[in-house]
């Protein structure tokens, strides 16, 4: 029998998009469950789905639909998928079994170890017009419990779209905490800021729900996606990030900011299925390993202080 885990769920978000969210959340995850050998929940609720088209490139699984439409040897090595997260907010009043939404991706690794994923729907662009009210923005928290998710995983990932929207309220409302990855530029500031008022604005909403329940800033980490590695670029780098640090606007939350930063590799983009961890990169390996012991190091402080708000690094 397993052991029982104690699982945070941690929403990865910016009201900024191009920050490179998507791959900061999975190539975390990914690391944490074949490094530090956790087992790892991804929920994929950006309408874009990205993540899911990742990992499913990854690991060959395609839906029914696009598997269909496959040449028949192509099809020999692909598995088809048809979980996803939009079961969650079906009007039916069958609430989904774990299996109905949730799918394992590397079949045969013990409990102890697995990294599942509820897949993106590109037609959940649909949801906010059919799911408004509090019954569907609650759905994913409800699964959350009632299934018992927590006590299965380490970490629940939730790939948030980077908009105020229905997404982000069903988000929120299942997280324990929020990470935010941000660019390097003057219009970094202004999406941090407006994050912080949709939390609260969330928070206000529902106010009884969080009266009780965690919703806490775990930290920004710095992506600087266009960043050069050479001495002009470096001191770009530094001279923005401290702009953003020292920012007055910012100043008033008193964020704890990530020492490392994610040093974005030209790969991610270029091939859907890249994971820093498996490949024979010594740099990016270093640098995702480093993120990821800073992130569980923070996961822990966090969790020992719950009742210590506005801690900083600086």
């Amino acid at each position: 029998m397993c052991e029982k885990k104690d699982g945070k769920v941690v929403s990865f978000i910016n009201m900024k998009g191009g920050v490179g969210k998507t791959t900061l959340c999975r190539e975390i995850g990914y690391t944490l469950n074949k490094k530090f050998k956790k087992s790892i929940l991804f929920i994929d609720i950006d309408p874009q789905a990205n993540l899911t088209q990742s990992l499913f490139e990854k690991y060959n699984l395609l839906p029914s639909d696009l598997y269909n439409d496959l040449p028949t040897e192509e099809q020999k090595k692909i598995k088809i998928c048809d979980v996803s997260i939009g079961k969650l907010f079906d009007d039916s009043k069958h609430f989904p079994e774990i299996s109905d939404i949730v799918v394992d991706l590397d079949e045969g690794t013990a409990n102890d170890n697995k990294l599942s994923l509820i897949p993106g729907d590109l037609e959940t662009v649909f949801l906010e017009r059919s799911n408004s009210g509090a019954k569907a923005e609650s759905a994913l928290d409800k699964f959350i419990v009632k299934k018992g998710i927590c006590d299965k995983y380490d970490y629940i990932f939730i790939d948030c779209p980077p908009t105020y929207s229905f997404y982000t309220t069903t988000a929120f409302n299942a997280s324990d905490y929020y990470l935010v990855p941000v660019g390097i530029d003057p219009y970094s500031v202004l999406g941090i800021d407006l994050l912080e008022q949709v939390v609260e604005q969330i928070k206000e909403n529902d106010f009884r729900r969080f009266d009780s329940k965690t919703l806490q800033n775990m930290g920004i980490i710095f992506n600087p996606i266009n960043y050069i590695s050479n001495s002009t670029g470096s001191a770009l780098f530094n001279n923005q990030k401290n702009s953003i640090k020292n920012s007055k606007k910012l100043k008033r939350y008193d964020f704890y900011y990530f020492d490392n930063h994610f040093e974005f590799n030209s790969k991610y983009k270029k091939d859907l299925d890249y994971f820093s961890i498996d490949k024979n990169n010594r740099k990016s390996n270093t640098n995702i390993i480093s993120i990821t012991q800073e992130f569980m190091d923070r996961i822990e402080f966090l969790n020992s202080n719950k009742d210590v708000e506005g801690d900083s690094n600086e």
